[in-house]
């Protein structure tokens, strides 16, 4: 029984890299929900892994897709509050302005393309959905 755990284990672990596609990306980035709160927000990050990526997220944790968080959002001052192997929960600080009685979110460039993004403001029970970006588009809302 040890060595057949052992096994699968070398199999994956040498199977990793080759699941990491063309440009090393262990997972792409379905959607990207962000929930504005005065000058924070709240990102949920929606991925999609590949079957042996997932397999190792499973078996070792998603501390191997911390790195990739970081790059994507290198931008942001944030703290990851949950992450596993179809989503990672950030807060993010300091991500809008007060000026003049509405917060002004100035657009942020990501480290990667978001298939979807999606938009919730306080002031508004409509989400703005948009496709296919690189950055944060420029926002402004009332609290």
């Amino acid at each position: 029984m040890k060595k057949a755990i052992l096994i699968i284990f070398m199999v994956l672990v040498a199977l990793f890299p080759l699941s990491q596609g063309d440009q090393g990306r262990p997972f792409d980035i379905k959607s990207l929900i962000i929930n504005f709160d005065k000058t924070d927000a709240v990102f949920t990050v929606n991925y999609d892994l590949g079957a042996i990526p997932r397999m190792y997220v499973l078996l070792f944790g998603s501390k191997s897709i911390e790195p990739k968080i970081n790059a994507t959002f290198s931008n942001f001052d944030y703290e990851i509050i949950k992450m596993d192997q179809d989503k990672a929960i950030l807060r993010v600080k300091n991500v809008s302005r007060l000026e003049k009685g509405f917060y002004l979110h100035d657009s942020h460039k990501l480290g990667e393309s978001v298939d979807t993004m999606i938009i919730y403001t306080p002031d508004s029970p409509h989400a703005r959905e948009y496709s296919n970006l690189n950055s944060t588009p420029n926002t402004f809302y009332r609290s």
